[in-house]
C-alpha cells in the first residue's frame, strides 16, 4: 500500500496505514475566527453597522481584544453579516465574560441570547435605546467614532507592553 497525503491546510501529512481511517465530515474554518459560542469576549453589532464591509471595524477591534465577532438579527437580516454571526433567540445563545454591543438597540430577541454575559458594554448613539437598561456599562455615541477610538487605545498598551 502506498501512503496517502492528507491536506490540512496549512499542514500536509503522510498517513502510512489508512485502513482505519474513515473521513466523516470536512469543517472549513476561517483562520483566526474565534467559535462565538466559546469565546469570553464578544463584539457585535447592529443594523446601524450600514454595510458587511464596515464589520472591519469590529474585526480590527477583535483582534486587540482576542474577541469573536457577532451581529444581531438586524443586521444579518440586512445582508450585512451571514447567520454564523447572529447572536439572539434566532441565533446563537452566547455567555461570554465581556459582551460589546454596537448599534444594538436591546431588544428582547437579541438580549436572550446574550443574557448570559457577565459584563455587557453598549455603544449606541441612540440615549433612549433599551440595551442601556440591561448594561453594565454605556457609552453613547456613534460605533464608528468609539469602536476604533478602542482599537487604537488597545494597540497603544499592547505597544507600551511590548515596549517598556
Amino acid at each position: 500500500m502506498f501512503p496517502v497525503i492528507a491536506e490540512i491546510l496549512p499542514y500536509h501529512i503522510a498517513l502510512e496505514d489508512t485502513r482505519r481511517l474513515q473521513v466523516r465530515s470536512i469543517k472549513k474554518a476561517v483562520a483566526d475566527e474565534i467559535d462565538l459560542t466559546e469565546a469570553e469576549i464578544i463584539i457585535s453589532a447592529g443594523r446601524p453597522i450600514g454595510a458587511a464591509d464596515n464589520f472591519q471595524i469590529l474585526k480590527d477591534c477583535a483582534k486587540e481584544l482576542g474577541a469573536a465577532v457577532g451581529a444581531s438579527r438586524a443586521a444579518v437580516d440586512s445582508g450585512f453579516a451571514p447567520h454564523s454571526m447572529q447572536v439572539g433567540q434566532t441565533g446563537k445563545t452566547v455567555s461570554p465574560r465581556l459582551y460589546i454591543a454596537c448599534g444594538i438597540s436591546g431588544s428582547v430577541q437579541h438580549f436572550a441570547g446574550m443574557k448570559g454575559s457577565r459584563v455587557i458594554v453598549a455603544i449606541n448613539i441612540d440615549p433612549d435605546a433599551p440595551i442601556f437598561s440591561k448594561c453594565n456599562y454605556g457609552i453613547r455615541g456613534d460605533l464608528f467614532e468609539v469602536v476604533p477610538a478602542l482599537t487604537e487605545a488597545l494597540k497603544k498598551q499592547r505597544d507600551a507592553e511590548n515596549n517598556p
